[in-house]
């Protein structure tokens, strides 16, 4: 099925992105960040600022905090598998860059660890992004097999 979703999924335009986020709930944080195309040619699907999926399914969670005792990079991680309905072992994690989309709710949008707050401030905008990546595989999932989205798990 990864297959038949890589190039569904490859051909999703922001502007398709954006309606999809939007009846998924809207409201979630979006920070369009460019992505390096790996070797061979393929580019990892990253429906927003936290998330990476590339053509064999793995995820990689963008970190936007470090870890300081509060289990951030286990934690985190886990919200978006969580929303995603990811096995963890098909999940991994990379630092974000320097950016507005990786400012803490909790700090006033500054980009910080501290505060013993990453996990409280980051938490819904994991949640609302995993949750919209996946309503967005789904919907692409559906319309390439020409079933009911309602049919996939």
């Amino acid at each position: 099925m990864t297959k038949l979703l890589e190039s569904r999924v490859s051909a999703l335009s922001r502007r398709a992105f954006l309606k999809a986020g939007g009846a998924a709930g809207g409201g979630f944080m979006i920070g369009w960040v460019p992505h390096a195309a790996k070797a061979g040619g393929d580019a990892a699907f990253a429906p927003d600022a936290f998330i990476r999926l590339d053509s064999t399914g793995k995820v990689a969670v963008v970190m936007p905090v470090i870890e300081m005792g509060q289990g951030t990079y286990t934690s985190l991680p886990m919200v978006i598998a969580e929303e995603m309905d990811l096995d963890m072992g098909n999940v991994t994690f990379e630092h974000s860059p320097a950016g507005n989309a990786y400012g803490n709710p909790m700090l006033g949008g500054v980009q910080i660890t501290g505060g013993s707050n990453s996990i409280r401030g980051f938490y819904m905008p994991f949640r609302q992004a995993g949750a919209t990546a996946r309503r967005m595989l789904m919907t692409a999932a559906a319309q390439e097999l020409g079933v009911d989205e309602g049919t996939l798990t």
